[in-house]
Formats: C-alpha cells, sequence, structure tokens
C-alpha cells in the first residue's frame, strides 16, 4: 500500500504518494549526492600544509603520540633557568625531541642574555659554514640546521608572544627502510623549511668601508666565545670577565698619528697622552698612550693603545691609523672590575683585568692586520 506523507514547498502543503520502487530510487540518490566529488573524478593528491606550530610540537611533525624516551640526554645546557629538557620519541626512536622555555629576564647575568648563552651552547665548536658565530639582540628567533649522514639535527630558538623564549632541538636518525625513509625525509624537509622561515636577517653593510672592516674583525676575534652584538656594541666572555666592546668609529685625529711605526715619536705619544688625561681627569693610568707591540716581521702599520681605570671600569683603548691620511679607527674594550671589602677595586682583579684586556687589543690589533693591511 503506497505511503502517504505531507511536505512542506514553497509555502504550500503538498502531498506525495511513494511506493517501494519510488523510495528505493530516494534512497540511492541519497547516498550518490553524499559521496565526495574526488572519489568519482580523478584522485587529487593534497598539498601538504605547513603548520605554523611545526617547530613546536612534536606531534604534528611526528604525525604520531610521541613517548618519552628510554635513554636521556645528558645535562649538558645552559644554567639560564629555564625548565624542560625531558627528550621525548617517535618512529621508533628515530626522531627525538627536546624542548625548554622561559624568561630571558631570569637569566641575565650582567654580561649577555640568556638566549645568546643557548646560541653558542646550539651552535657548539664545529657549527655549520655560514652559521652566525654571534648572538644579535635584534634577533626574536634563530635556527641551526646539521645535515649529517648518520643524524641530523634542526636547533630552533624563538621568542613567544608573550614575552618568553622557547628552545627546541630535534635529531632525526633516517631509517634503513627506503619507503619509510622517504617518507620521514618529507616531515623532516617540513620542519626544515619551517626552521627556515623563523630565521634571523642578516646584517645589511652599513657606514663607510672602514667601519664595516672594524665590525667583521671584532666579530671574527670574538670568534665561538659566548657573545651578543647589539647595533653599535659587543658584549662576550673570557677567562671570567665579561667584557663589552664599543665601536667609537671614525673620526678625525686629535694629532696626526703615523702609519708607518717607524714614523711614531715618543714626544708625539706623550703629547697625545696629556691630550686624553686631560679629556678624562679622574682616570688612573695603568697604561699610557703607546704602540702595541709586535714582532719584527708582523705585518701592517703602526697602532697604538691605552688602559686606564674610570668608576670601577677598566677602559682599553685602540687606534688603529689608516694609510692615505685615512680616517682613525676606534675601539674601545671595558669590564667592570671586582670591588674589595673596602670598596675599592681590588688590586689582583685590577692585575688579572688588565692583561686580558691588553691581550684582547693586541689580538684585535692583529687580526685588523691580517684581514685588512
Amino acid at each position: 500500500m503506497p505511503r502517504t506523507s505531507f511536505i512542506m514547498r514553497e509555502g504550500t502543503l503538498f502531498q506525495q504518494h511513494r511506493t517501494g520502487t519510488a523510495l528505493a530510487i530516494s534512497m540511492l540518490c541519497a547516498l550518490i549526492l553524499a559521496v565526495p566529488a574526488s572519489a568519482t573524478g580523478a584522485r587529487t593528491r593534497a598539498r601538504p600544509v605547513l603548520d605554523s606550530d611545526l617547530a613546536g610540537s612534536f606531534g604534528v611533525l611526528a604525525q604520531q603520540r610521541p613517548w618519552r624516551c628510554v635513554e636521556q640526554e645528558a645535562d649538558d645546557v645552559p644554567r639560564t633557568g629555564w625548565t624542560g629538557g625531558t627528550a621525548e620519541c617517535a618512529w621508533q626512536n628515530r626522531l627525538r625531541m627536546r624542548q625548554w622555555s622561559g624568561s630571558a629576564s631570569l637569566a641575565k647575568d650582567g654580561c649577555v642574555s640568556a638566549q645568546a648563552r643557548w646560541w653558542a651552547w646550539l651552535r657548539g665548536a664545529a657549527a655549520p659554514a655560514g652559521t652566525p658565530a654571534s648572538w644579535r639582540s635584534a634577533w626574536s628567533a634563530q635556527r641551526l640546521v646539521e645535515q649529517g649522514a648518520a643524524q641530523q639535527r634542526i636547533a630552533i630558538i624563538q621568542r613567544l608572544p608573550d614575552g618568553r623564549w622557547r628552545v627546541t632541538e630535534w635529531r632525526w636518525q633516517p631509517s634503513a627502510r627506503v619507503a619509510t625513509r622517504r617518507w620521514q625525509q618529507g616531515r623532516w624537509n617540513l620542519l626544515v623549511l619551517r626552521a627556515s622561515q623563523l630565521a634571523g636577517p642578516a646584517d645589511a653593510p652599513q657606514g663607510p668601508v672602514e667601519a664595516r672592516m672594524l665590525r667583521s674583525t671584532l666579530e671574527q676575534h670574538i670568534g665561538n666565545r659566548v657573545a651578543e652584538i647589539g647595533t653599535q656594541s659587543w658584549q662576550w666572555e673570557t677567562d671570567g670577565l665579561c667584557l663589552g666592546g664599543d665601536a667609537l668609529g671614525l673620526g678625525q685625529q686629535i694629532m696626526q698619528l703615523p702609519y708607518n711605526a717607524d714614523d711614531s715619536r715618543m714626544e708625539q705619544r706623550a703629547a697625545m697622552q696629556l691630550q686624553l688625561a686631560r679629556r678624562y681627569p679622574k682616570a688612573t693610568w695603568l697604561t699610557d698612550f703607546s704602540l702595541v707591540p709586535v714582532s719584527a716581521h708582523a705585518r701592517g702599520g703602526a697602532k697604538f693603545y691605552a688602559i686606564w681605570i674610570e668608576q670601577a671600569i677598566l677602559k682599553g683603548q685602540l687606534w688603529i691609523p689608516t694609510k692615505g691620511n685615512g680616517p682613525l679607527v676606534r675601539v674601545r674594550i671595558t669590564t667592570a672590575l671586582a670591588a674589595a671589602p673596602a670598596r675599592e677595586p681590588d688590586p689582583q682583579a685590577i692585575a688579572r683585568a688588565e692583561q686580558v684586556i691588553q691581550r684582547e687589543l693586541a689580538g684585535l690589533a692583529s687580526r685588523w692586520a691580517n684581514a685588512h693591511e
């Protein structure tokens, strides 16, 4: 017996008669409409979507629920007060991730920022070519990519929207199975791409050529030491001291300093020292204005330096004359002196800091000569 139902169409009540055949046809049409369009035509391969949290979420990258690694790495990270570090695993323990987070203000020690310490640790002593040696204070993120045959590594340090910082380190050992390795490589390549998007901007050369030469010389001189570079200043650690470098830049010479060491006269250096004493009347001079000692066969021209104390700050300055009556290149290195119980700088601390500053100035002068003269 046919069924009778009532449906509303365009505001009018209609009566509908359904037989068994009509009902079956209606159900078949509904099933056809429910089939996705991709199933009725050519199959379309979905493009990989680069997840914004790929660099921080293990599950997003691995496409499976990770687990706590049975073997944990040694606790060899910087002492910055950040939390985390538990290694998680996936892909039959071939993919490992460690993550730390914290506030940069917790790790401030008066020398370099916590993120600068992390960057020095991430780089290690054998970073890939082209990896910046020193952290830039203007960066909000940076990455390190190491492509090895047995193991690959990606490390990312980035500032989060709430102002905190996060460090994520990934390690992957490719599978021996070709199909598995190919799929894992595809996921790893997404992480490499995401890491490249988070890389800090490269330094753009600015200013006169001599100023750019000084900046590159300073960075090469600092090398792999824990350091942070600002717009016009450098901070780095050596021998337990925190050193600050200021590029005083190029300037007109107070008096004509000769490029050739043979043209430098004692009376000229004495006159220069007198002008410095007038400029810094409260200074205690440890080393008067003098020629930088060099070996007999050293290359390059004359370079001058002086070391003094002013308000518990030990300062060493380098003057580099350039050829052809060019500008005078100047750079200063400073360090705070430890105070004795009488609130005066400790004599042993002064002697030690003076040796360090003198060695830094001599090394900087030698590197300038080798690179630019």
